[in-house]
């Protein structure tokens, strides 16, 4: 829970204990323009069945300093409350002229200098925002020409239709069928002075702040974005959102490409996603105390991902971090938060192999790694020392930097010289791997080509997802990197914008290698030569590892290395007629992993380099099979969501030497 820097309100008095199942409500006294705020408080049953009628209110609290005061009607007196200016602006903007208004504001309805009391109430936020009749998201008072963007999402919003499940877009209405409004590769017809209103709106503090993802989670299409007098629901803002930022970006225009894929990701939370994904979105997200990186984003995942964790604001935050990853890995047997670990720049006394959430994150999301798929954890915990296994699969020969420290690629104001800067660094990556390793670049160049681009291509879906890059279009451009005659004009720039973004995108934070082994990857910008990479049973991705003194281990972080991403560490590489890809479910309407055979169009859940189960062991029928796969042995009546023959014991039998690493 956010709370300002002076702790200390003056008017603690305001409060009444609060009951087991009480929030409180504050009642939006009416007035006129330029008069006082004047609220009441009141402690209200909060009851999944029957709420109360209430709107919450989803802000950033701005300046911590306490410069307005609120009066609060006591019934037999008034007391003034000192509030922040973000805050008092907004109510001032929501209060009616004639009628009450009421609301759940946590400035106000908590009592933020009780340590108790918030700590009860942040468990009851879900429900809080969840049960509310309206979700207010306040984006600030009109400025910037914040009412032009609206006007403009809201325009767009009502021209298409987003088929949320395989994210498509289609007319809205018949008069609209055939023309360019549900088209992707094309540019929003919008002028500069809409795009820079965009700009300004996207970019306003709300979307920074780490305890909206769950608000407006909750809410769904009850949130409604406020500003100024403008409102716009979050259904279309949403909507046209998503059309923007999958339509061509105009190269004119600065910053409009990390403004719209900031409120993408946040507008993107239409399912519960993994705590590992949550983690890892959230990382950049402001909050004033830094144990809400954990306590502000529980209410996003499942139940069960969240360990039995509750809000406990009296641990440090050292302790608060280091509890979800053992508990995450120990309680719930999952070493996927693992990948979140980034080496360097600690700014609190951590092992390794916790990550530090209070720093801001350095590399973007692996998609869909499966270096160790469906596997049990192997893991014990020794205070400071977590003991893993796994196999050691290569050994760093080489590191290439791609993005030098300061680079302008970063920083760049205009669209196109970002474009030409990232041009020539993956050029000059290119030359010099050619340079250095002339037959291997040869040999494996669509091995290169998918590892600085991190694999992100369409023909991984099934059928293709066109909302990814196409690869032998992307091959093409890629060969063309090392030709001298090839001249990147402005036109060329353009053409290559989605290959180039997503180039950007992946190197930045890390580094390109080679191994001694032969392979190529992408790995933290910390990784050096003689750093070893691991894949550890029940760990999604390759991890780099940096051997210390004693046989104990730094982790530095997750890494792309093309040829053990699959899981081929422990199973070998797939047959050259079978692939994985993620296949489009019409029973769940989504996309889910699958392995297909594209000599006898054969599509199936289950990896074929398992082979048979072992004796006594069958796939039992469940509600959620074609999801995934239950296993059950019938010796012991036992089941498990963990195929036996990814089991320590079974993978032994294949030959696979492990061994244990240290971490510190």
């Amino acid at each position: 829970m956010e709370t300002p820097s002076q702790v200390t309100m003056s008017g603690t008095s305001i409060y009444k204990q609060l009951r087991e199942q009480d929030v409180r409500l504050l009642t939006l006294l009416p007035g006129s323009i330029g008069s006082g705020i004047c609220i009441r408080l009141d402690l209200t049953p909060l009851i999944q069945d029957q709420p109360p009628k209430y709107q919450a209110l989803s802000y950033t609290w701005g300046n911590p300093t306490l410069s307005h005061q609120l009066e609060v009607d006591l019934g037999h007196r008034t007391q003034l409350f000192p509030v922040t200016e973000n805050l008092y602006i907004a109510l001032r903007n929501l209060r009616h002229n004639t009628v009450t208004r009421l609301l759940w504001v946590d400035a106000v309805c908590i009592n933020q200098g009780d340590v108790e009391e918030r700590r009860q109430q942040v468990k009851r936020m879900a429900d809080i925002y969840r049960l509310a009749e309206k979700v207010i998201v306040w984006l600030g008072p009109e400025a910037d020409g914040s009412a032009l963007a609206l006007e403009a999402l809201d325009s767009l919003a009502s021209k298409i239709t987003v088929d949320w499940n395989d994210l498509t877009i289609r007319a809205e209405s018949a008069e609209d069928v055939g023309t360019d409004w549900p088209e992707l590769n094309i540019y929003t017809p919008f002028n500069d002075e809409t795009y820079f209103a965009l700009i300004s709106l996207l970019n306003r503090p709300w979307f920074g702040r780490l305890w909206i993802w769950q608000e407006v989670f909750l809410a769904g299409e009850r949130a409604e974005v406020t500003c100024g007098d403008k409102t716009l629901p979050w259904k279309a803002f949403r909507t046209a959102i998503f059309c923007l930022f999958r339509r061509r970006k105009p190269g004119r225009i600065p910053g409009f490409y990390p403004a719209i894929s900031r409120a993408w990701q946040i507008s993107n939370l239409s399912d519960q996603p993994s705590l590992r994904v949550i983690m890892r979105r959230t990382k950049n997200a402001q909050c004033s105390d830094q144990r809400d990186r954990v306590f502000g984003v529980l209410q996003l995942v499942k139940e069960a991902e969240r360990c039995g964790i509750e809000p406990d604001y009296s641990k440090s935050v050292a302790d608060v971090f280091r509890e979800l990853m053992i508990k995450a890995i120990f309680e719930y047997g999952d070493m996927s938060l693992l990948t979140c670990c980034e080496y360097g720049g600690e700014s609190l006394v951590l092992p390794s192999w916790v990550p530090n959430w209070s720093n801001p994150r350095l590399c973007s999301e692996i998609w869909a790694p499966r270096a160790c798929w469906n596997a049990l954890a192997q893991a014990r915990c020794d205070n400071t020392v977590l003991a893993v296994t796994g196999l050691r699969v290569a050994r760093i020969k080489r590191v290439y930097e791609v993005l030098a420290e300061g680079s302008t690629v970063l920083d760049a104001s205009h669209r196109l010289p970002v474009l030409r800067d990232t041009y020539a660094v993956l050029r000059r990556l290119s030359l010099l791997i050619k340079n250095d390793l002339p037959l291997e670049f040869e040999q494996q160049a669509k091995t290169i080509c998918r590892t600085v681009c991190l694999n992100e291509f369409s023909n991984r879906s099934e059928p293709i997802d066109e909302n990814h890059l196409d690869f032998e279009r992307t091959i093409t451009r890629f060969m063309k990197l090392t030709d001298p005659s090839i001249d990147a004009s402005d036109e060329y720039l353009v053409e290559c914008v989605e290959f180039l973004d997503a180039f950007l995108t992946s190197v930045v934070g890390r580094a390109f290698i080679s191994t001694e082994e032969g392979c190529f990857g992408l790995a933290p910008k910390k990784c050096q030569q003689g750093d070893y990479i691991v894949v550890l049973l029940n760990c999604q991705s390759p991890m780099v590892l940096r051997p210390e003194i004693c046989g104990e281990s730094l982790v530095i972080g997750e890494c792309y290395v093309h040829d053990f991403m699959n899981s081929e560490a422990f199973l070998g590489p797939l047959a050259d007629n079978w692939q994985r890809v993620f296949r489009y479910d019409e029973a769940t309407q989504s996309r889910l992993d699958a392995f297909i055979d594209r000599e006898r169009n054969i599509c199936q859940i289950e990896d074929p380099r398992l082979g048979p189960l072992p004796e006594g062991w069958f796939v039992e029928e469940h509600p959620m099979q074609h999801l995934y796969s239950r296993f059950r042995d019938s010796t012991r009546d036992f089941a498990s969501m963990y195929d036996p023959r990814m089991m320590l014991s079974a993978l032994c039998e294949r030959g696979i030497k492990f061994q244990e690493f240290k971490l510190v």
